[in-house]
């Protein structure tokens, strides 16, 4: 074992929380390849769905889940007992589907699961966590309990819109201030474009930092893949655009300025919620600011 990856083996694993303001912006999808080709480049990964009460990691990976996060915080089993090992060389926490009462977390919950997290993230390198969409009180408690958050959208307004609003309240209210950005269903230029007005807006009104990580190009691919629950190969199906995308993620570094260690990030959460001002909201007609 190389000194790198044994300095890695024995620090805090990182924690990335993967995150859009609209739904169907290929959030699920990408973050199984992130875990898919972290998993490849010799880390051990975690990818826990976060999707609470309308989960779906597990249908995209044709994964067959007998317990969830559920059985977790009601506190019938540890959370050893509920991961299950994928295809792909990463384990995965069931985040439980049509399940309503998993959507809003009592505090007692979110400790529940900070505890039995602070154990097992020892067990690996990368936790990524696949968030809901949206800014529901569930969404942001896991993206401001994370190390990096990353963010999801399109070219399309209303994302954009969504995108920025989420980035807003995570911000002000739960003290992030910096984020990566990848940008789906687009082709170089129209990504560049996309990031850039979403750039704008953030400069002009927010404290924060945006970097951007790469796009991930249309493609007939996508759609097979998700139908037949599998993945896209790096040997053919998977764009090249995509391959660098999550390459650079998996690269970038650690934001040491948050401190260390998934206890330090699920309390500074909790602390945060206590004292959160009301949500923000989105206007239906374009970027509130």
């Amino acid at each position: 074992m190389s000194e790198h990856m044994e300095h890695q083996r024995n620090a805090s694993p990182r924690v990335i929380a993967v995150a859009s303001g609209k739904g169907g912006v290929g959030k699920t999808f990408f973050s199984i390849h992130l875990a898919a080709r972290a998993a490849e480049t010799g880390n051990r990964v975690l990818l826990m769905d976060a999707d609470l009460g309308l989960a779906n990691v597990d249908v995209m990976l044709g994964i067959s889940a007998k317990a969830s996060i559920r059985e977790v915080v009601e506190e019938k089993t540890g959370l050893n007992q509920v991961l299950v090992h994928s295809d792909y060389g990463f384990d995965v926490l069931p985040g439980g589907s049509g399940l309503h009462t998993l959507t809003r977390l009592t505090p007692h919950q979110q400790q529940i699961l900070l505890d039995e997290l602070d154990v097992t993230g020892s067990d690996y390198d990368i936790v990524i966590i696949d968030t809901a969409a949206g800014i529901g009180e569930n969404v942001l408690y896991f993206v401001s309990a994370s190390e990096s958050a990353l963010i999801v959208l399109t070219p399309d307004p209303t994302s954009l819109t969504d995108a920025y609003a989420l980035i807003k309240v995570l911000s002000r209210q739960r003290d992030m201030h910096r984020f990566m950005v990848i940008v789906n269903q687009a082709d170089e230029i129209d990504a560049q474009i996309t990031f850039r007005r979403l750039m704008s807006v953030a400069d002009r009104y927010l404290d924060v930092h945006l970097d951007y990580m790469g796009h991930i190009p249309p493609s007939r691919d996508v759609r097979k893949a998700i139908q037949a629950q599998r993945l896209l190969s790096r040997d053919g199906g998977c764009p090249k655009a995509m391959q660098q995308t999550l390459d650079a993620v998996i690269r970038q570094p650690r934001d040491t300025s948050r401190g260390s260690g998934l206890q330090f990030f699920w309390q500074h959460s909790l602390n945060e919620a206590l004292v959160s001002e009301p949500s923000l909201t989105v206007s239906a007609q374009g970027v509130n600011t």
